[in-house]
């Protein structure tokens, strides 16, 4: 309830913007204090770091100083060597023994004394020489050989003495060549000592390394001789730093918190002084400045927020009862009376202009209600305009009569209630089929009119029509007229020979059609004309395919391949091959299915922008015995020719059980025809040629010419004039070709670029196990 007033909410506000502002200005403070005080910590941990590196390095140079001179004077006076050992280690408290050894070679001292304190303070010797493991074959002696100027060996841990010891060893030289050496042993322990001296401050700690990364000393007991992190010694042999940020120290008394390491080289070894300071030691003192600084800005800013509240609380009060006034609005009552306003400020200008939405609400609410029933009236004639759209479409799924040569499936899915995607099919005969997708310019009502009048023109036009050329060419002359608003239709048309599975294609500006088999998916270039209902005098040139048993050719609208996804991707034609690529099986219904499929995951989330239509054509007709090729020639356009073929065709037939009379009726049609073909058609031009294709149906032979001279039909021939005697005519023009339309029992014709097709089929009884057992004839 405190934060459902503007007041409340106002004053939250000032107080949650006030705190942000301090916070961010304290922030930039605090960034800047912090980077003086890290400079300043910086500088005093260097020199507190120099400081102890000196002390150290002293100490150690008085190891060296009198290791070095011992080895000096041993090397011209051998002899005295343990007193002089006893008078160095009385003077240096730092040695824990000294040792002269030499190797056991002639001309050298036969003694290697070694003198060495003990816990309470005296001194005691021994012979090195004496000792059971020879001295000259262990490592500190034959590294020491090579210390001509002095070196500092590995620390190791004397059994004996319980004790960490470090030797420093000069090499006794004697006509250029070693003869022995100086060892000096150094107890660890002061360093130790040297650590816990200094003045640190509190939480800091320091340590000291080896060249190998090991702790020789350290304040604390437990690390040392442990080897350091691999960060800190990456760190230190990368960049040779003088300080170095571990984000979690190594020592578990810091707690594994980021700490600052200062380091500093000790002259004369090889050795690393390294001083550790917490990183929230450093920020510690800034820290505590800025808390008592923030605390009592935030009471200020706590009580500018209370002021806040008092005042906006009385301005705002008479908001009060303008929210009241909207709750019974909300409520359907809008004839109550708002309190006057007592200023004429924004809140009584607010006061006025509820009142008058409130009288205007009234008048709006009943031109909503007339409006929303309007908008049922219309969704109501949309749903019925779909149902009609629909019913001008054939079914989704087609099998042929016999359901032994091809399939068809189909799916269409408007973007809104209507589309103006089409599809059609229907026989045009009893062997052609024709098939159709098609796109109209627009979307909604206007394409789906234009939609429906060309379907319905289709139909009526395609009975007419020798070719898909044809069709095409009549279906754009009458789409062209009285189209006023320039709306087209891109269309393919396709008319299939249920016989052969020859499939001739035309198309108007639409996309191409895709091919699926067993070795793939192809795309079917196709020259195309203008899209129907632009240019009268548009052109079709039609494309032939010959279908295989178990190929399918996918046709699809637009809205297939420009489908988008949300990033506004399209999903174009390498998708589409790739989809049909992919699919495990190439029948029809699978094939469209899986591609709308397909499209759908593609685009989710994305909407449908265009209308889909999907059809698929699948050929599955294999030919069997009752259908069988019996001819399939490609012959020059010369008599010769003609009459071999002729012979050839007649013993096919007779092959084939086929009767004397439909053979001699054929013989005599097929002469008539090519004969004409040679004579007239070619104008015995013996480049050009003729196909015949021959065929054994179940009850007929069925026969394709194809001849690519001029344009010649011969249903269009008028009949002749049979009065009288023939002998006695005085022409006889045309009666080749009534004979021809006579004896065949269909007869149809077309053209297109690739020259004249005639169709022909003869009807023959029924073969009988008698008619195989007929001889051939001679």
């Amino acid at each position: 309830m405190l934060f459902r007033s503007i007041a409340s909410r106002l004053s939250l506000w000032v107080l949650a913007g006030s705190v942000a502002v301090l916070a961010m200005a304290a922030g930039v403070l605090f960034y800047r204090v912090s980077a003086q005080i890290l400079e300043q910590a910086h500088g005093e941990a260097t020199a507190l770091a120099n400081e102890a590196g000196n002390r150290i390095e002293q100490r150690l140079a008085r190891v060296s100083d009198t290791t070095q001179t011992l080895a000096t004077v041993m090397q011209t006076h051998p002899e005295g060597a343990e007193l002089m050992l006893r008078d160095a280690l009385a003077r240096n408290a730092d040695l824990s023994g000294l040792a002269a050894a030499y190797l056991p070679a002639a001309g050298n001292p036969p003694e290697s004394p070694f003198v060495n304190r003990e816990d309470d303070g005296s001194l005691r010797s021994r012979d090195l020489r004496k000792d059971s493991n020879p001295y000259w074959d262990k490592t500190w002696f034959l590294a020491g050989l090579g210390c001509s100027q002095g070196c500092w060996q590995r620390h190791f841990y004397s059994q004996s003495r319980k004790r960490e010891l470090i030797n420093y060893s000069v090499a006794i030289r004697r006509n250029g060549h070693p003869v022995g050496l100086i060892n000096a042993d150094v107890s660890l322990d002061w360093l130790g000592r040297i650590l816990k001296q200094l003045g640190k401050p509190a939480g800091s700690y320091a340590f000291v390394l080896d060249d190998s990364g090991v702790y020789l000393a350290h304040d604390n007991p437990a690390m040392v001789g442990q080897r350091g992190k691999p960060d800190l010694l990456q760190a230190l042999a990368r960049y040779q730093a003088t300080r170095v940020r571990l984000a979690v120290a190594q020592n578990p008394q810091a707690h594994g918190k980021p700490v600052w390491i200062y380091f500093v080289p000790i002259e004369g070894t090889r050795w690393r002084f390294g001083l550790v300071m917490p990183e929230a030691m450093i920020y510690a003192g800034v820290r505590q400045a800025f808390a008592r600084v923030l605390a009592p800005g935030l009471l200020a800013l706590l009580a500018l927020a209370v002021v806040t509240l008092a005042v906006t609380r009385r301005i705002l009060s008479p908001l009060g009862a303008l929210a009241s006034g909207a709750e019974q609005v909300a409520r359907g009552a809008l004839d109550f009376e708002l309190p006057p306003a007592r200023f004429p400020d924004e809140v009584g200008q607010l006061t006025h202009a509820f009142d008058r939405m409130r009288t205007e609400l009234a008048l709006h609410i009943a031109e909503l209600t007339r409006n929303a029933k309007e908008q049922q009236r219309l969704a109501s004639e949309l749903d019925i305009a779909h149902q009609i759209q629909t019913a001008l479409l054939p079914g989704e799924h087609y099998l042929d009569a016999h359901c032994e040569s091809f399939e068809l499936h189909a799916l269409l899915r408007p973007a809104r209630a209507v589309g103006g995607d089409l599809y059609s099919y229907f026989m045009l005969d009893e062997r052609r089929f024709c098939v159709m997708v098609g796109d109209v310019s627009d979307k909604g009502i206007p394409a789906a009119l234009f939609m429906a009048r060309t379907i319905t023109l289709a139909k009526a036009l395609a009975p007419k029509a020798r070719s898909p050329q044809h069709l095409l060419s009549m279906l754009n002359l009458e789409l062209c007229r009285n189209n006023d608003s320039c709306m087209f239709v891109s269309l393919l048309c396709g008319v299939l020979d249920t016989s052969t599975g020859e499939l001739v294609l035309a198309s108007a500006g639409h996309e191409p059609p895709v091919l699926c088999d067993a070795d793939g998916v192809q795309l079917i270039e196709l020259d195309t004309g203008a899209a129907l209902g632009l240019d009268e005098e548009a052109s079709y040139p039609v494309r032939t395919l010959r279908l295989q048993p178990g190929q399918t050719l996918m046709l699809y609208t637009d809205g297939i391949t420009e489908a988008a996804d949300a990033s506004l991707q399209l999903f174009g034609t390498e998708r589409l091959l790739a989809c049909l690529e992919r699919s495990p099986s190439r029948a029809a219904a699978e094939l469209a299915d899986g591609l709308l499929a397909e499209v759908d995951r593609f685009a989710d989330g994305a909407g449908q922008a265009d209308d889909i239509t999907v059809l698929a054509l699948n050929w599955h007709h294999a030919l069997v015995d009752r259908n069988a090729p019996m001819l399939d020639l490609s012959i020059k356009a010369s008599m010769d020719d003609v009459f071999d073929t002729l012979e050839r065709c007649d013993t096919s037939l007779r092959d084939q059980g086929v009767s004397p009379a439909v053979r001699e009726d054929i013989r005599l049609v097929l002469e008539e025809l090519m004969v004409n073909m040679v004579q007239h058609g070619h104008a015995g031009n013996a480049d050009r040629t003729i196909d015949l294709h021959m065929r054994l149906g179940g009850d007929a032979v069925l026969i394709e010419l194809h001849h690519d001279g001029h344009p010649f039909d011969p249903l269009q021939v008028p009949e002749p004039t049979l009065t009288g005697d023939i002998a006695d005519a005085d022409e006889v023009g045309g009666l080749g070709i009534h004979l021809v339309r006579a004896m065949a029992s269909e007869l149809s014709y077309s053209h297109d670029d690739q020259g004249n097709h005639l169709l022909l089929r003869f009807l023959h009884p029924t073969r009988t196990e008698h008619d195989h057992d007929v001889q051939p004839e001679h």
